[in-house]
């Protein structure tokens, strides 16, 4: 990974300077935003209330309440477009760039497992609280699931698409392989959570190794 920020301050960023030249918000909307942002990132939606984030924002705590009628919507506000304008392109640019190397699928898929795992235990405090939330609040939930699950679903089916035709994947069903390849990166994030002391550095070309060629052993081959 590059020394630059961590994604998700960058998409924060990004998203305070475009609060600047939103049309339709009045100044005070944009400063109740950004600090709710500050506020929310730090310490997630649960754990923040509304009078600090006006204080942070210099204004009363009333104030918010006229402009968003519940603490709630103003979750919405910032939540989508976070994920919308700038956390999912953000997200996806590398995984692009990855999937659409001819290098062969084995090198692909470690690049590939490196970068989010890197990616994710970069921005783990912010991604612990995203996905709280989004387990809460359903709409939370689909803006992951339409602006990131869906485009990561796309681009996976047709790399494995690819690799079926140029006979490096078994023509196997594109949707059963696509999972296969994205709940090994996911399950195998949650075991090395659960328990870290497990994890080894080469753990990342063992589970490669048993996606592509699984667990049993072969005789004569």
């Amino acid at each position: 990974m590059s020394e630059s920020k961590p994604l998700f301050d960058e998409a924060i960023q990004n998203l305070l300077e475009s609060l600047k030249d939103e049309k339709d918000m009045t100044e005070k909307q944009q400063r109740i935003i950004a600090s709710a942002i500050e506020i929310i990132a730090e310490k997630g939606f649960n754990g923040s209330s509304t009078s600090e984030i006006a204080k942070n924002a210099g204004v009363a705590e009333g104030t918010i309440f006229r402009h968003f009628k519940t603490k709630k919507e103003l979750l919405y506000a910032l939540v989508g477009p976070m994920l919308i304008k700038f956390a999912s392109p953000l997200i996806m640019k590398d995984v692009i760039r990855i999937i659409e190397s001819e290098a062969p699928a084995e090198d692909v898929l470690q690049s590939l497992y490196e970068n989010r795992l890197d990616l994710i235990t970069e921005n783990l405090p912010r991604v612990k609280i995203l996905m709280q939330e989004a387990l809460f609040h359903p709409e939370i939930m689909d803006s992951i699931l339409n602006n990131l699950a869906r485009q990561g679903r796309a681009l996976g089916d047709n790399f494995v698409t690819e690799r079926i035709e140029s006979g490096e994947f078994r023509p196997l069903p594109t949707n059963g392989i696509t999972r296969a390849i994205f709940s090994t990166l996911l399950g195998y994030f949650v075991f090395s959570q659960a328990f870290p002391e497990e994890k080894g550095e080469d753990d990342v070309e063992v589970i490669i190794d048993i996606l592509l060629n699984g667990i049993k052993e072969r005789h004569g081959d």
